[in-house]
Formats: structure tokens, C-alpha cells, sequence
């Protein structure tokens, strides 16, 4: 029982965290892997929560009339096949390479979220489809294969092709990662690497987490989240590289 509530405390905490910009698989990603998980069953368990909370998402903004689909169909298919791609290989890699990529990640992540942001240039130059298209395939790509931070990067490469205000950047965002995990959860499931009651807890985590998140002063919760945050990016680097075995810890 104590551990469906850590994991149902964790998605609430993720879907909160993603709704002020993105990163809550940062959190509910280490927790199951410190709850017990192999890495890259840990990364498929998460595509199920990651699924249905963005789909609640897209239909808000739908709702709202801030999502506008025609325009991002090109790069939408773009990252849905580099995700199926990415997600092939996350079910194919060996669970110890696995976890260095991971743990990588999670310390650049990590750098990423402290860096000071710098402010946006005056001017912008036009870029060509093709190159979105190539840029998208590479950001589903990651997304299949690892889905951490994904959300960082996604606004980041949008602000790229576009310059599109928070919310509809946000909105764009929720779609194309909706989109591209139905796949990715397709490819999982196949390969059995799902274990669908920890996913489905999580989900609904995260739903509740995104509506709190919504009511919630976005300026009070930042503090809080980048130290959660922090910690548990942190410990479970130590645990995917390798650290507690040294130590004797596990």
C-alpha cells in the first residue's frame, strides 16, 4: 500500500511540475526506478501516464480554441516516426547501457533547468519545412527512446520553427507528445515491458497533479519543484550509475 501511494503522490507532484512548463517525468521516472523497476521498464511504465495526461491537456486547449493542428501536421508525423524509432531502441538496449544514458541525461537536464535564461533575439530567421521536419524526427526520436525533459526541449525547438506565445507553444506541445506516445505506448505494450497498474496509478497522478497545477501561483511553486526536483535526479543517478552497489547499499 505504501508503495501505490509514493507512486500516487509522485504523479501528482509530475502532473503539477509539467503544468508550469514541463520535466515531470524527471520526478516519476527516478521514483520507479527507486522503487524497483528496471530502467527501461521504469521508461515504458511512464508512457501510459504520460499518454493520458497529455490527452486531457489537448483537449483543454482544443477546448479553449488554442490549439491549432493543421499548421504542425508536417512535424507532428515527423516526431511521431522518430519516436516509433526511438522507442525500438529503448526496447532493444541493455538495461546497464540504459541506465548511463539516462543518468546522463538527468545531470544535463539538471544543468539545463539552473541555467539563466537568456532573452530572445530580435530577429528571427524563416526556417525551411524540411529542416523542421528533420529537427522534429530528432526531438520524437528522443522522445521515444528516453522521453525525459522532452518537454524542454520541444518548447525550446518550437520557439525555433515559430514564435509562438507560451500557451500555444504549450498547446503544440501537448498534441505532438500525445500524438507520438500512442505509438510509443503500441511499441511498449508489444514488447511487454509495460506494468500497466503502476502506470495507470501514475496517470491518474498526474491528472489530479496538472489540476491543482492550473489553480496554482506558478511563481511559488518553481522554488519548491526544482529542489524536488534536484533530489531525486540526484539519488537516482547514484543508483543508475552504480553508486549504492559500491557503497553496499543495495
Amino acid at each position: 500500500m505504501l508503495l501505490y501511494i509514493i507512486l500516487f503522490l509522485a504523479g501528482v507532484a509530475a502532473g503539477f511540475m509539467n503544468t508550469l512548463a514541463g520535466g515531470g517525468s524527471i520526478l516519476t521516472l527516478p521514483v520507479l526506478i527507486l522503487l524497483g523497476l528496471p530502467s527501461p521498464v521504469a521508461n515504458a511504465t511512464n508512457r501510459v501516464a504520460i499518454l493520458l495526461q497529455n490527452a486531457i491537456a489537448t483537449a483543454r486547449f482544443h477546448k479553449y480554441k488554442e490549439l491549432e493542428v493543421k499548421p504542425v501536421i508536417h512535424i507532428t508525423i515527423a516526431a511521431i516516426v522518430g519516436a516509433i524509432i526511438g522507442s525500438m531502441f529503448a526496447v532493444e538496449i541493455s538495461s546497464g547501457i540504459y541506465d548511463k544514458v539516462l543518468g546522463v541525461v538527468l545531470i544535463l537536464i539538471l544543468v539545463l533547468i539552473f541555467k539563466p535564461k537568456k532573452k530572445a533575439l530580435a530577429e528571427r530567421k524563416s526556417i525551411p519545412k524540411w529542416l523542421e521536419v528533420i529537427m522534429f524526427f530528432c526531438v520524437g526520436l528522443y522522445g521515444g527512446f528516453i522521453q525525459t525533459g522532452v518537454g524542454f526541449i520541444f518548447l525550446a525547438t518550437l520557439n525555433l520553427v515559430e514564435d509562438f506565445n507560451f500557451i500555444r507553444a504549450n498547446a503544440v506541445k501537448v498534441f505532438i507528445i500525445m500524438c507520438y506516445t500512442f505509438f510509443a505506448v503500441i511499441v511498449f505494450a508489444i514488447s511487454d515491458k509495460i506494468m500497466w497498474h503502476y502506470g495507470l496509478l501514475l496517470a491518474a497522478g498526474n491528472m489530479i497533479g496538472a489540476f491543482i497545477g492550473v489553480q496554482a501561483a506558478v511563481k511559488k511553486g518553481v522554488g519548491f519543484v526544482k529542489i524536488v526536483i534536484t533530489i531525486a535526479v540526484l539519488v537516482a543517478c547514484l543508483k543508475l550509475f552504480g553508486i549504492f552497489k559500491l557503497l553496499g547499499i543495495q
